[in-house]
């Protein structure tokens, strides 16, 4: 019988996010005939980690406080030789620095390292160093084309170096839905249009955005909803009182049941100032809702303006606004892109299609790890 593969998906935590619930989707739905996975936090496990399927999952705490820690790779590196690691995936600059390190003192054939998102404000010798190990990492890739370029452009990996493997949603889970009952029990009125966000309350979100948006249409009518939780709740909710929207906002915090609260949206909006792909855009857009959203990032890659979704200008609240007049004032306009967006996630960003591109990755660095 054919020997599992041990892939040990390495990341900061497992705490609710968009690359984390990408890492549960993917561990969750390998091939348990071929493959074996175990994910390594470097700081501590995080919520997420009751996702991961039964026991098969080993999740395994390093206790980072962030900083230099010069022991870190070493203790990776124990951590790989007594678990019989394979694979070494990395996420993302800080797990990839460590990890990388980590996998070669401990010997690990092979290395794969994703990037998921980021902003490239980082100090010139962090470029350096992640172009040196990047020369020695079996396979790397970005989860959006303008991510890839980015990483081109400013750490200066070259392109043929870098594949692209977009995520995918799970559309048994988002899917349209009735939306009376969810909306009744957050106790919206049968009028009032309900504009929503999923995500972390972070700086990157560029969540004051939204709220200026929602301000500058003065309609009463508008109820706007936050879910996730994050170091900026606090100053967004005080915003929200300052500028008088506090009786039309409703920050409901993390939950577990994102697809049953996006029945309660009209329309769903992502700000951000850098995105990477995004699993809530998708998710939203599967679940059959209209989606505007900023012009960077993997966003344009997933949206065709006006055909399943709206872009605009990013930090721009002059068109932020008139994206969402558009919608607010056109219910058939809002349905017609929520069709659309609905059909192109199914077609191009289906959880089963990301698998399938996973499974060939692991299958095919392994297999050059064997030759």
């Amino acid at each position: 019988m054919e020997r599992k593969i041990h892939i040990q998906h390495v990341l900061l935590s497992l705490q609710p996010g968009g690359l984390e619930n990408g890492v549960v989707n993917v561990v969750n739905r390998l091939n348990l005939g071929r493959f074996r996975s175990s994910v390594c936090c470097l700081k501590h496990k995080g919520e997420f980690a009751a996702r991961l399927a039964g026991n098969q999952v080993a999740v395994h705490e390093m206790g980072w406080r962030g900083g230099n820690d010069l022991f870190l790779p070493f203790k990776l590196a124990r951590l790989f030789r007594r678990t019989k690691t394979d694979i070494v995936h990395t996420r993302n600059a800080e797990a990839f620095f460590y990890g990388f390190l980590g996998a070669k003192i401990a010997g690990v054939p092979r290395i794969i390292h994703s990037e998921h998102g980021r902003t490239f404000n980082d100090r010139p010798l962090r470029f350096i160093v992640q172009r040196l190990f990047s020369r020695y990492t079996d396979r790397i890739f970005s989860v959006t084309e303008q991510l890839k370029h980015d990483l081109v452009g400013n750490i200066g990996i070259p392109a043929s170096r870098i594949e692209v493997l977009y995520n995918g949603v799970d559309l048994g889970r988002f899917k349209p839905a009735p939306r009376l009952e969810i909306r009744t029990q957050l106790g919206f009125q049968p009028n009032d249009v309900v504009v929503g966000t999923v995500g972390r309350l972070v700086t990157v979100k560029n969540y004051p955005l939204l709220l200026q948006a929602v301000r500058a249409l003065d309609r009463k009518d508008i109820k706007l909803v936050f879910v996730g939780d994050g170091p900026e709740r606090r100053a967004l909710e005080k915003m929200a009182t300052m500028i008088g929207l506090e009786k039309q906002v409703r920050f409901l915090g993390h939950r577990d049941n994102v697809a049953e609260l996006l029945a309660a949206f009209d329309i769903f909006v992502l700000p951000s100032i850098s995105e990477g792909m995004s699993n809530t855009l998708l998710e939203a857009m599967g679940a059959g809702i209209a989606a505007v959203a900023s012009d960077v990032g993997g966003n344009p890659e997933i949206i065709r303006d006006g055909v399943d979704g709206l872009l605009f200008p990013s930090g721009n609240v002059e068109a932020f606004v008139s994206r969402l007049q558009s919608l607010l004032t056109n219910a058939g306009r809002r349905a017609q892109l929520a069709q659309g967006g609905r059909e192109r996630v199914h077609r191009d960003f289906s959880i089963d299609a990301m698998i399938s591109r996973y499974e060939r990755l692991y299958e095919s660095t392994f297999a050059a790890g064997t030759e």
